[in-house]
């Protein structure tokens, strides 16, 4: 694993955060407007799921990358299973749900 290919996952993982601030930003208003349960709630917790799983990579990433003593469990599979991939999952899975909550009649609206 290179350094260069550990900033631009991390990068990555910054947008996917970013485009669900967006999300809740634009869902709040339109839920204002629709008096929706407020739902956009939900992104933030999205956002610190995935906040967890790329605080993970980058500690997962500068132990594999470093010869220092770090503990060998760090690198191992079940902990970045469950320290990166499970929270990454996780929120991707909470922002797909209030997604198709908000914005799922975009779709229908095109298909008529």
């Amino acid at each position: 694993m290179s350094p260069d290919l550990t900033l631009l996952g991390s990068l990555g993982t910054l947008s996917v955060i970013y485009l669900f601030y967006i999300l809740a930003k634009l869902s709040q208003r339109l839920g204002a407007v629709e008096k929706m349960y407020p739902y956009y709630r939900y992104y933030y917790v999205a956002n610190l799921f995935i906040i967890i799983g790329t605080i993970s990579h980058v500690v997962i990433a500068r132990a594999a990358l470093s010869s220092q003593g770090f503990p060998i469990w760090l690198v191992s599979s079940w902990f970045i299973l469950l320290a990166h991939y499970f929270p990454m999952a996780i929120g991707v899975t909470i922002g797909l749900f209030v997604t198709w909550r908000y914005w799922s009649w975009l779709i229908t609206e095109y298909t008529r």
